[in-house]
Parts: C-alpha cells; sequence; structure tokens
C-alpha cells in the first residue's frame, strides 16, 4: 500500500497526464491512494473520474512553497510507504511496482528514486548527485564542463543502468517510509523551492540508512514542466537562496574528495 503525494502548482494539463500515468501504471495489487497539494489560488480541474483512483485534494489557495505544501500532504497520507511525486512526471508502466519490490527486500534504503529520462527518452543527469558544496555547485552552475565538476556532481563516472548507493536521488520522485520521513522531521520548511530534496536526503543519510538509485524503474520528467508560470527571475535567486541555505546549514564550505 502507498501513498503518493503531489504538489499542484497550476499545472492542471501535466497533473492529468500524471495522473493518466498512475492509472495506466502495472501496479500488481499495490493498493495506492493519490493526495494533491494545490498551491495556488485557483480550482484545478481533475479529468481522471474519482472512481478510477483514491483521490484525495487539498486546496491551500496560495502559494506556501513545495516543503510546507508536502509536508501537508504527507499528514494526511494513510500509508507507511510514501511517494512524492512532480505533477510534470509521466511513469513507465511497471515503475511503481519495480521501485517497491526492491524497496520492500532491502531494509538499508532510506530513500528510493529512479531513472529520469527526458521527453526525448535521454537520460536526464538529475537522476542521482552528490551534496553539494561551493566548490563543485559554482562550476556546475557556471557550466565548466570540461573540467569534470558537473560529471562528478552527477555521478557521471557511474553506470546508469546499474544499482547504485549515491547521496541524493531526484526530488522529482522518491519512495520512503514515512516512520524515516517523521524521524527526520520532514521536510525543511525553510527551503520555499529547490535543495527541499537534497536536505531531506542527507538527514536520512545520517540515520544510517542508504539512499538508493535504481535505474529498473524509468519516468519521464518534463523538467520545469511544472513552473512554466512562476517568473524566471525569482526561480532563480530562489534557487541561489535555497543553495545557500543548504551551504549554512550543514557547513558544507568544501568537497571531500572521497565523498
Amino acid at each position: 500500500m502507498i501513498s503518493i503525494v503531489i504538489v499542484n502548482y497550476n499545472s492542471d494539463l501535466l497533473l492529468n497526464k500524471c495522473l493518466e500515468s498512475i492509472c495506466n501504471s502495472s501496479l500488481n495489487d499495490i493498493k495506492i491512494e493519490i493526495i494533491i497539494v494545490h498551491n495556488n489560488k485557483r480550482q484545478c480541474k481533475i479529468s481522471i473520474k474519482k472512481d478510477t483512483l483514491s483521490l484525495k485534494n487539498i486546496f491551500i489557495g496560495k502559494n506556501i512553497g513545495y516543503s510546507k505544501a508536502i509536508n501537508i500532504g504527507i499528514l494526511e497520507a494513510s500509508y507507511k510507504t510514501l511517494i512524492t511525486m512532480n505533477p510534470d512526471v509521466e511513469l513507465k508502466k511497471n515503475s511503481i511496482s519495480q521501485i517497491f519490490n526492491h524497496f520492500k527486500s532491502n531494509n538499508d534504503i532510506g530513500i528510493i528514486g529512479c531513472k529520469v529520462l527526458n521527453i526525448d527518452k535521454s537520460f536526464q543527469k538529475s537522476s542521482r548527485r552528490r551534496f553539494p558544496s561551493l566548490n563543485i555547485i559554482i562550476p556546475y552552475i557556471l557550466k565548466f564542463h570540461s573540467f569534470g565538476f558537473t560529471n562528478r556532481y552527477n555521478y557521471m563516472d557511474l553506470s546508469n543502468e546499474k544499482i547504485h548507493k549515491v547521496d541524493a536521488v531526484s526530488g522529482c520522485f522518491m519512495m520512503f517510509n514515512k516512520d524515516v520521513y517523521s524521524s527526520v522531521g520532514g521536510f525543511d520548511e525553510q527551503f520555499f523551492l529547490y535543495f527541499e530534496d537534497t536536505d531531506f536526503c542527507y538527514k536520512v543519510t545520517k540515520l544510517g540508512l542508504n539512499n538508493t538509485y535504481y535505474p529498473k524503474a524509468e519516468i519521464i520528467h518534463l523538467k520545469n514542466g511544472s513552473r512554466n508560470y512562476i517568473n524566471y527571475l525569482f526561480v532563480t535567486i530562489t534557487f541561489y537562496l535555497s543553495f545557500l541555505k543548504f551551504i549554512l546549514k550543514y557547513n558544507r564550505i568544501f568537497f571531500k574528495l572521497n565523498n
């Protein structure tokens, strides 16, 4: 049994495609519920029939930030196993059942993520990444690809097709247990947008659990598709502020080469 929590911000079309992909998934008798937290003023038009999915809508009425919204949604979750998922994600047919079976079979896993693909089916580098620090994220932002900084940050030295323990998985799709979520205090609400997933992954590793990249389960992520309505300047400023909050919170001024 799985509770899927989705935060929606003015992404009705993408959200409906996401829900449709869940409906079309091969769940192998896995019972699921979906909780959608609407981080906007207007009502969302959901085209999926209510009797097709166990669906709960929570209307916030304003944009309170991703972390706060996802925490509200998780409070309403009925089941122990949780998936947090972006509305601009479409599942491949067996993704949930495959990743759930692996998750259940490995008690040392704190958070598990999947192989994330772009709309053209190419590999999305953000599927897994190392914890950021100043001397790795700044070259990453400045696109110093030739020096290998971006490859190291995104674990491009590892195979995309093999299961690996990683620092962090993509926040567009994460599976974890509610007791782990509670043990780390949930998502840190000081992160309005960006790095809340990295922060969550970091806290989980401090419990002695592993975060796992699981490529046998695949999803398509329409990157930034759910952010078309957010001002570009706001997004950019928020990214840098969230990065700075993460660096200061954990004093990650330098990057350990063996990290």
